[in-house]
């Protein structure tokens, strides 16, 4: 007993510290910034969530259903960018800062009145209402928590709120504002709602996958019966699931997911950071025929051919399992959120591909056998 112990205790281990060092967790001053919005700390919607042909590259940060609440700067810089358009973000100020980041807080009713005042005068200078100015630095400075004007509800936006992102000045990569410390509460592990299996040696696209509905017993998701079977030697997987914040009934989008062979990180992918140039790729993240016929979302655990977005990382071999040997193979996907509340799916996986190949074989064998008799 004692043995069986140590060694589940070495596999528990093993696993955690896997999980902990398969992706490198971008190291930020946490303090930096402060919360963009004079209202309640809540959001709506997260970095990195899914929605038609593109992820979400900010947080929604709730304004309590109402408009005009204080648009406060998060940290000290400079207005470097205003936009006015009737889609899109509406009403935005981009303001650059001394840590090599740009903030942006869309949907926006008004501007401090400072601002409001040259923005419509270069509106009648370039005789235009839609403008994208470019601002000198030294003209509009801000210091942490000043107010930069007034929530709304402006350009493609659905509900009172405030679209806010971190970038980098110099790539315009969007990051991912919750991994920098700002005071959301979250004590909920991801939710795991299904799992999807594709045979890979045929395009994903080509194919409907197995879907799976899970359980979930003494915290851990599984799939119901002895696992699952599949007539193929290749496999990859895909999920549908969710992140949800203490407070809130939103189904948001998960940041990480891992999937493990045998205890073995081979492939995952984490919301950490998305350039504007690769958020169309999510397109060929999510099982996009599923989708475009009515069914959820199934996130692919792995990179498939042609998508170069850089949220996943892999061993080398895509995250594709090799069930050839015809053996049970052990499989477990954790789900994690940026503050570490994480769920765990765990199955086995076999294929029958082997035993129907080896039986065939066999068949013939013994037909051959029986003629040269």
């Amino acid at each position: 007993m004692k043995k069986i112990i140590n060694a589940l205790l070495t596999v528990s281990c093993f696993i955690t510290t896997a999980k902990a060092q398969y992706f490198n967790k971008p190291v930020y001053n946490k303090t930096y910034y402060t919360w963009p919005v004079g209202a309640i700390k809540a959001i709506v919607a997260n970095f990195g969530e899914l929605r038609p042909n593109h992820y979400h590259m900010g947080l929604d940060c709730r304004t309590e259903q109402v408009e005009n609440k204080p648009v406060l700067a998060a940290a000290d810089g400079y207005i470097a960018k205003v936009k006015v358009e009737p889609w899109g973000f509406g009403r935005v100020i981009y303001i650059n800062h001394p840590n090599g980041h740009t903030t942006l807080y869309a949907h926006m009713n008004d501007f401090y009145p400072a601002l409001e005042t040259y923005v419509k005068q270069q509106q009648y200078k370039l005789k235009s209402w839609n403008v994208f100015l470019d601002i000198p630095a030294d003209l509009f400075p801000v210091k942490q928590g000043m107010q930069i004007g007034f929530s709304g509800n402006t350009g493609g936006s659905q509900g009172p709120h405030v679209h806010f992102e971190i970038r980098d000045t110099k790539t315009d990569k969007v990051l991912n504002p919750l991994s920098m410390g700002f005071p959301i509460t979250d004590n909920i592990a991801p939710g795991i709602l299904r799992l999807a299996v594709y045979d890979r040696s045929l395009s994903t696209y080509e194919q409907t996958p197995r879907i799976y509905p899970l359980k979930k017993v003494n915290g851990i998701y599984s799939v119901a019966g002895a696992g699952i079977k599949v007539n193929t030697d290749k496999v990859s997987f895909a999920i549908t699931a969710y992140d949800q914040y203490s407070g809130s009934t939103n189904q948001n989008g998960i940041y990480e997911a891992v999937l493990y062979d045998e205890g073995r990180p081979v492939c995952g992918f984490r919301m950490d950071s998305i350039s504007y140039a690769e958020t169309r790729y999510l397109n060929a993240h999510i099982d996009h025929r599923f989708r475009a016929a009515g069914g959820s979302y199934l996130q692919h655990l792995s990179r498939l051919p042609g998508n170069d977005g850089g949220i996943y990382k892999s061993d080398g071999n895509d995250g594709v399992i090799d069930l050839a040997t015809g053996e049970a193979k052990n499989i477990r996907i954790i789900v994690a959120d940026p503050n570490g509340n994480s769920s765990n799916l765990e199955t086995s996986a076999a294929s029958s591909y082997f035993f129907n190949v080896r039986d065939k074989f066999r068949s013939v064998q013994l037909a051959a056998e029986g003629l040269v008799r």
